[in-house]
């Protein structure tokens, strides 16, 4: 499937997988909920056992990638309903990763915070090459939607982009009282979520899903 020539079949197709509201509502939202929260327990659990491995693996479980995308065509579709049921997404499970880092770091006797910890320390000073990795990410990600083909891709995409981690770090440095590290783990998820957005914007413009909907 060329990404040039989308049809009403593929917006649908699409439209189900990142509308989580509509279809099976119950059954998309509480598969949402219950991989966030397992996510964010064994990204705070990674970041609190510096573990590489255990970090990616939260990874590859997040589902926000979804909503994050879901946002995205909506924008597209001029769907303000879509819209802010996404972003709604967005923020809550955002909240709730926090939630759970700071609940999990009261049961560390030890401050998290940079200076003992590589993984906070790779997460709260933002740099130009987090912006790039984060743009390429969506527009892979929203090429991996178009071309049903290449899905596979995808668990790649999510290991590429750093979005549930940063919100884990933001949790245990802000229990540490450490603001200003929170603030910079803060500013990485939140660019990351703009970059993916305007960029799968973008593709997804480009590739006249809204007049395909139409």
């Amino acid at each position: 499937m060329d990404v040039t020539r989308i049809d009403e079949s593929d917006v649908g197709r699409i439209t189900s997988r990142l509308f989580l509201t509509e279809g099976d509502r119950s059954r998309n939202l509480s598969g949402f909920w219950v991989l966030l929260v397992l996510a964010g327990v064994i990204a705070t659990a990674g970041v609190m056992a510096d573990s590489t491995a255990t970090v990616i693996g939260a990874m590859i479980v997040a589902p926000l990638m979804t909503p994050i995308l879901g946002t995205a065509l909506a924008i597209v579709l001029a769907d303000r309903r879509q819209m802010l049921a996404n972003l709604a997404l967005v923020l809550g499970g955002a909240a709730a990763v926090v939630a759970i880092a700071v609940a999990m770091g009261m049961l560390d006797v030890v401050d998290i915070t940079a200076a003992n910890n590589s993984q906070v320390a790779a997460r709260v000073h933002p740099h130009l090459i987090d912006l790039v990795a984060a743009l390429a990410t969506g527009l892979v990600g929203a090429f991996a939607l178009l071309r049903d083909d290449i899905s596979d891709a995808l668990p790649g995409v999510a290991i590429a982009i750093s979005l549930v981690p940063p919100l884990a770090v933001v949790g245990l440095t802000a229990e540490a009282g450490a603001w200003g590290e929170s603030a910079g783990a803060l500013l990485l998820f939140g660019t990351n979520v703009a970059a993916i957005v305007a960029t799968g914007t973008a593709l997804l413009l480009y590739s006249r899903v809204r007049r395909a909907a139409r």
